[in-house]
C-alpha cells in the first residue's frame, strides 16, 4: 500500500477517474482545484491548509468540494483550516469559524454565532 495505492483511492474518492490520465494543465479550473486537494492529502496529514478551495470554482462544483472535505474529515484523522470567502461554503462545512477583518480577529464561534453575531454582520453587510 504504497504511493500508487493512495493516489488511487483518492482518485476515486475525488471522483477524478475519469480525467486521471491527462496533465494537469488539460484539466478544468475545478478538476485543477480536485488534484490540488487531494495531493495534499496523499502524505495522510494531521493539518490540511485549504486557501480558498472554491476561488474560481464552478458554483455546481462547490457543494461537491464541501461533501467530499466532510467525507474525509469523517474518515481519516486530523483537522483543516480553511480560508476562504465564500461564506456559504463556510457556514456549511465548518464546525467553528474564525472571522478577521483586516488582520484583527472579529469573531469566532460556530456558524450559529457567527450568524448571529452582531459586529459579523455590520463588518459584512453594512448594516
Amino acid at each position: 500500500s504504497g504511493l500508487g495505492a493512495r493516489a488511487d483511492a483518492l482518485i476515486d474518492q475525488f471522483r477524478i477517474r475519469h480525467v486521471a490520465h491527462l496533465k494537469a494543465g488539460e484539466l478544468s479550473y475545478g478538476q485543477q482545484k480536485l488534484v490540488d486537494i487531494a495531493m495534499a492529502f496523499m502524505s495522510e496529514p494531521d493539518l490540511v491548509l485549504l486557501d480558498e478551495p472554491c476561488a474560481g470554482v464552478n458554483p455546481m462544483l462547490v457543494g461537491g468540494i464541501s461533501k467530499l472535505l466532510k467525507e474525509l474529515n469523517q474518515t481519516r484523522k486530523g483537522s483543516f483550516v480553511v480560508i476562504e470567502h465564500n461564506m456559504d461554503f463556510v457556514m456549511d462545512l465548518c464546525h467553528r469559524i474564525m472571522v478577521m477583518v483586516e488582520g484583527q480577529v472579529l469573531a469566532i464561534g460556530t456558524p450559529e454565532q457567527i450568524r448571529g453575531n452582531k459586529q459579523v454582520l455590520d463588518a459584512y453587510l453594512g448594516n
